[in-house]
């Protein structure tokens, strides 16, 4: 019986092992998970302890 072993051509890094989306570009994924689009689309609240919290105006303008 003869099996066929294929070896992956691109070495695995420190850089592919610590990010595997490397080859997916960022609004591709945004767009995958469902995410709220915040450009122009925020309010940013100064809250008393020096933080700043940031809130969608429009929870339903998704990445399309």
């Amino acid at each position: 019986m003869k099996h066929t072993v294929k070896m992956c051509v691109e070495p695995l890094t420190r850089q592919r092992l610590a990010n595997p989306f490397l080859d997916i570009p960022m609004l591709e994924r945004l767009k995958k998970a469902g995410s709220i689009d915040l450009r122009n689309n925020y309010i940013e609240e100064l809250l008393p302890n020096g933080y700043a919290k940031i809130r969608a105006i429009d929870n339903t303008i998704t990445y399309a």
